[in-house]
């Protein structure tokens, strides 16, 4: 796992750490992060073309990819990645096709710094500034964040599926990313039999391209990991897997209209029926409150709090379990149609995003007079609507119409959410996950099943069958509990003790006038929330995965974030 590093500055160009080829008197560099599925048939594009190159050397490759193509290299290449190649006074820097990989970088006139860590770029003297938009995405949108923006004033991501070219001929480095791939639509005309056939090639072709010697995979009891180990079990008959678990969940568990069940009692179905080398993960409460500052730094930005602390900790046993190389169910849902908003009307209906309807608690969080009434609200319309100026449909069909908007949104915003979270608590443990449904490919085919298909409502059937598609495709290889389990979000902690050290933390945080975060939180609105232990909450603040806890588990990564960074709070109305 290769950091990314690089910057123009008195009309010079420099890498860090960059590996160099000289190609008919041209001399390039590159710097890599990632990993590419399909580097043997690009080795063979590069040999049809004269170029012979060592296959276990990506580098070589994609220079003479990007010698030959230039930015068209991008459309042969399959994988996760974020790099950047000079050739003579030339930069291009370019992220995979659903960003899972990080690239930021920090832009004026006369200078363009970009790194996949944000430190880095802060280190070139670059100042940590929240303004007035920074707020907003945080408050509004928090832990999602707009796919060009971070919580770092004039800092910027790369876009997913974005690339830029930079030249030291221009007179300034002024610049528009450009865009190589994004989800468009297309008519299908496939048949179920020919949607199911082609669903399962692509998600086996994935788990194939994505296997390693001495592979592991996460088995949560769920579909998605059960098809990954199904699948990966016939390449690696030995493979290991992994579950996890919370101290005391076992009699602190609640049953709720999103997780209705525990994962260790299919888990154990799903053993029986194709056994494994199986390892249980439980994670403990001072653990995973402590991880809220490690996820956080390994984020660079305040996340999906215990979310995002109980993946870091279950990748840093995953490493001391010798574990290098593992599979996610990732994805799947955000494609497949997992979530309750593709098939529930009132979550559909909303001027907000499905996962986030609660303006009223955001609104609430942020410090009176800070902002002006209603900069919440238009925020989060603003950006959703621009998202969806993204989309050009290409039939009339309402129900088919609505159906993508969702999907897209889901992509944009939830996917990409989910996507920094596994990569970056992964990266920080020297993890690599490999989320085979996260293939571009199952993404554009299954984009354009028609929706009443995806959802089987087929023949007599008019209610909404969550990933019938997948399910349809891969129920003779699965015992038929896991196909027919209802889906269950990523595991969290029920326990009151955690519950506890987080209230504890936060009203520390609020009685202390050294504190940051009270220049930009509703102390007094905060205080009522612990009292009550979130009792009056209406919405949660994300979705399915943040209740009241990660609700308060935010605020705490939100000052642990202005801490580490020193971040200057500049908002004014």
């Amino acid at each position: 796992m290769k950091n990314i590093f690089g910057k123009i500055t008195n009309n010079k160009i420099i890498l860090k750490d960059e590996y160099k080829k000289q190609i008919d008197n041209v001399s390039y560099s590159i710097v890599f992060d990632g990993e590419i599925y399909n580097k043997n048939a690009l080795r063979n594009i590069c040999i049809t073309k004269g170029y012979i190159t060592d296959n276990s050397n990506i580098q070589d490759i994609l220079i003479y990819l990007y010698a030959m193509f230039k930015e068209k290299m991008l459309k042969y290449i399959n994988g996760v990645f974020s790099f950047a190649i000079v050739a003579g006074n030339k930069l291009f820097i370019a992220k995979d096709r659903l960003g899972t990989r990080p690239l930021y970088y920090y832009t004026d006139n006369n200078c363009f710094i970009f790194s996949s860590k944000i430190k880095d770029i802060l280190n070139e003297g670059i100042d940590a500034v929240l303004s007035q938009i920074e707020l907003c995405e945080m408050f509004a949108l928090g832990p999602a964040h707009n796919p060009s923006k971070t919580y770092f004033k004039d800092i910027y991501s790369l876009k997913a599926g974005n690339y830029i070219t930079l030249s030291l001929d221009d007179n300034n480095l002024k610049f528009e990313p450009n865009i190589y791939w994004d989800l468009n639509e297309k008519e299908s005309t496939d048949s179920l039999d020919d949607i199911l056939y082609n669903v399962k090639y692509l998600v086996k072709d994935s788990v194939q391209r994505q296997m390693h010697d001495n592979m592991s995979s996460m088995l949560s009891g769920g579909l998605d990991s059960s098809i990954i180990v199904a699948l990966a079990k016939k390449e690696d008959f030995n493979i290991k897997t992994y579950s996890i678990n919370y101290e005391g969940n076992d009699k602190d568990f609640t049953p709720s209209s999103y997780q209705g069940t525990k994962d260790s009692d299919y888990v154990a179905i799903m053993n029986k029926k194709i056994p494994t080398n199986h390892n249980i993960i439980t994670i403990n409460n001072s653990s995973l409150y402590d991880c809220l500052y490690e996820s956080m730094c390994a984020r660079e930005m305040p996340g999906m709090a215990d979310v995002d602390s109980s993946m870091f900790c279950f990748c840093k046993e995953l490493k001391e379990n010798g574990v290098q190389n593992i599979f996610s169910g990732e994805c799947s849902d955000e494609i497949f149609g997992g979530y309750p908003w593709y098939y529930r009307k009132e979550l559909q209906d909303t001027d907000y995003f499905p996962w986030a309807r609660s303006q009223e608690l955001r609104e609430k969080l942020v410090k009176p007079g800070l902002l002006n009434n209603g900069d919440i609200k238009k925020y989060i319309l603003d950006s959703k609507s621009n998202v969806l100026n993204s989309i050009k449909h290409i039939g009339l069909n309402t129900y088919e119409n609505n159906y993508k908007e969702i999907n897209y949104l889901t992509l944009k915003y939830f996917a990409n959410t989910l996507l920094e979270r596994g990569d970056s608590m992964s990266r920080a443990n020297n993890i690599n996950i490999h989320m085979p449904f996260a293939d571009y490919r199952i993404f554009e085919y299954v984009y354009n099943i028609p929706a009443h298909i995806k959802f089987g409502i087929i023949g007599n059937n008019s209610t909404p069958i969550e990933k019938y598609v997948l399910k349809e495709a891969f129920k003779d290889i699965l015992p038929k509990e896991i196909v027919n389990r209802k889906k269950s979000p990523f595991p969290k902690t029920y326990s009151k003790e955690y519950l506890k050290m987080l209230e504890e933390k936060m009203l520390d945080i609020l009685n202390s006038p050294n504190s940051k975060i009270l220049e930009i939180i509703n102390k007094e609105y905060v205080l009522e929330l612990i009292k009550t232990h979130g009792k009056d909450l209406k919405e949660n603040l994300f979705g399915q995965l943040m209740t009241y806890p990660q609700t308060i588990a935010y605020l705490i990564q939100i000052e642990y974030w202005l801490e580490e960074y020193n971040v200057k709070i500049c908002v004014k109305k």
